[in-house]
């Protein structure tokens, strides 16, 4: 009787996975009660400013500057951790050097560097090929279409995105209204930007521009996880949800000086994936 007691303690315990009486570190000071902490990994990461979430594979892969944001100093890589926040490996890939956004195509990852988009293959983890934008100054987001395998990235310092088609990266779209253009996210045939303040809606044949939402903030990390909401980031500390265009905020980590950079998501299991930058952490938390 009282070893089915323990297993069946044991069973409530644990959700999808993740114990619940996992303990944080540098506790936001303020958390909303739409938020639930599940698990954060060790402060060994060295400033990671992006992760995301490989459903095929289950792991998490995580950009890692070690340094400043713009240097070419060779020191960059990625980790990658399994879905509990373990790090399995730290320097997974290494040979980069300020690499940020993310994303995946079939069995490659595209990630910005600077003024390159770099390819891994995953299978084999080793860098295969470097796209160096000719005019490019700081690339940061990443995402693509997965109908078509075309990748966007975006280019914070020069308004602009980036598009990798046919085996051709150059400057697709150069707009004002693209003001700090920083985090991506594409869905059902539309490029969606977090721009200095609002979020965009872009036609990727017409290059038409719509907003979408105002007053935002400056956004860094964008993911869409239902029909019109959001969950954006930015890099002073502060999560929030969007909902109908109604804002609403989940986290802020600002007055600890503790960054919210380029967010993942892990959909199945409702987890937000929030990079701590000079932290050096990944934390999850799951939304309601």
């Amino acid at each position: 009787m009282a070893h089915n007691l323990r297993i069946t303690l044991t069973a409530l315990l644990c959700v999808c996975g993740y114990t619940i009486a996992a303990q944080q570190n540098n506790v936001p000071n303020y958390l909303s009660t739409d938020l639930t902490f599940v698990w954060e990994s060790k402060p060994i990461l060295e400033i990671p400013e992006s992760v995301f979430y490989d459903a095929e594979n289950q792991c998490l892969y995580v950009s890692n500057i070690k340094g400043s944001p713009s240097n070419q100093d060779g020191n960059g890589y990625l980790s990658k951790l399994n879905l509990q926040g373990k790090i399995i490996q730290q320097k997974w890939v290494s040979g980069m050097d300020a690499p940020k956004g993310i994303a995946k195509y079939n069995n490659y990852l595209y990630v910005s560097d600077i003024n390159d988009l770099v390819v891994i293959d995953i299978t084999k983890q080793k860098i295969v090929k470097k796209y160096h934008g000719k005019e490019a100054k700081f690339l940061n987001d990443v995402t693509v279409d997965p109908q078509k395998g075309i990748v966007y990235v975006s280019d914070m310092m020069q308004n602009c995105i980036y598009r990798l088609k046919d085996d051709k990266f150059e400057k697709y779209l150069d707009s004002e209204q693209l003001n700090h253009v920083n985090g991506l996210f594409f869905e059902d045939d539309f490029l969606y930007a977090g721009v200095m303040n609002q979020i965009l809606k872009i036609d990727p044949k017409s290059k038409q521009i719509n907003t979408l939402v105002d007053d935002t903030g400056n956004i860094d990390g964008l993911i869409g996880i239902n029909k019109n909401e959001w969950i954006i980031s930015d890099w002073t500390g502060n999560v929030q949800r969007i909902q109908s265009g109604k804002i609403t905020k989940l986290l802020s980590t600002a007055d600890q000086q503790i960054n919210a950079a380029d967010l993942g998501y892990i959909p199945d299991q409702k987890i937000i994936l929030v990079p701590t930058f000079h932290n050096n952490r990944i934390v999850a938390y799951q939304i309601k």
